[in-house]
Order: structure tokens, then sequence, then C-alpha cells
């Protein structure tokens, strides 16, 4: 994908390990969207073919919830801060993941910037081929080695505002 690089000349040579942290991120969590998509899909055929018990239902849907939240939970935690955390995540999946614009190089452009040492920003703008213009702006800060997620927001480019969200 080709990220604009809007930093700041002392800052414009952290753009790829920012975005890689990033990226990486992202990428898990659509593959464990995916997943839980198909496993979901599974669980409704079974209700369609009235294979299952109302308890069974409830009990399979359970399970699920459990499992993505377990299983996101351990892809943000070293990778997004506290903060971002509380906000919650592992909210809801559907058929195509929450972050699958960044496999879509046609459809998605990304801008980089970086005013100073203590934080970097990441925007994706975005139309999943719709008439709507998406926006995500990812906050970044260092933590060691590596780059964390601190605020996530969204919005659309006719609405012009950015809201808070979780990851």
């Amino acid at each position: 994908m080709d990220i604009e690089n809007k930093a700041f000349d002392k800052f414009k040579d952290k753009q790829g390990k920012v975005v890689e942290c990033l990226l990486e991120l992202l990428g898990k969590i659509n593959e464990l969207e995916r997943e839980v998509f198909r496993r979901d899909c599974v669980t409704r055929e079974k209700i369609w073919k009235k294979e299952l018990t109302a308890e069974e239902i409830s009990r399979e849907n359970d399970d699920l919830w459990a499992y993505y939240r377990e299983e996101c939970r351990k892809i943000v935690e070293g990778r997004c801060t506290e903060k971002l955390l509380k906000k919650g995540y592992a909210r809801s999946f559907a058929t195509t993941p929450m972050y699958a614009y960044i496999e879509d190089e046609d459809d998605c452009k990304g801008t980089f910037s970086m005013e100073t040492a203590k934080k970097a920003v990441v925007e994706f703008r975005f139309t999943n081929h719709s008439s709507v213009h998406f926006m995500h702006r990812f906050t970044l800060v260092p933590s060691g080695e590596t780059w964390l997620v601190d605020a996530f927001g969204y919005g659309t480019e006719k609405e012009g505002v950015w809201h808070r969200g979780h990851i």
C-alpha cells in the first residue's frame, strides 16, 4: 500500500517501523474476524437446518464470543495502550473485516505524519467500493523498540468529524 509521508523531515525515517507495527496488528485482527465469521456461519447453518436446540444455540454463541474476545485480547495486548484497551475490543465481526481496506490498494490511501518523537499518526481513507468516503485515524506512541496504538478515530469525509472509537 502506498502511504504518503507527511512527517517532519527528522521523523520521515520512522514511517516504516510505525506503519509496519500498525498493519501487522490490523492484519491479525482481520484474520481473526474472518475465522470467527466462518464459525458463526457454521452455527447459523445448523440453526437453519434446525440441528440445534435453543440451549445449544445460546451455548455456541456464548462460546464463540468468548473465543473471539480472548483471541482478540491476545492480539491487542502489547500492541495497544491500556488507555485504548479500556475502550473495548472485539465488539463486532462481519462478512468484511473492520480493517479489510488495508488489503485493497486500489481503494485505500494512507498518510503518515509525525511532528514530535512522542506520537505518530496514520490515517486511511477508503470507500469499501461504495459512495461513502470513510476515514480511520490511528495515533501511535513509542514503547521501547515498538509502537503502540494509543487512539483510534473514525468518520466520513462528508461529515468531516473524527469520532473516538475502540480498536
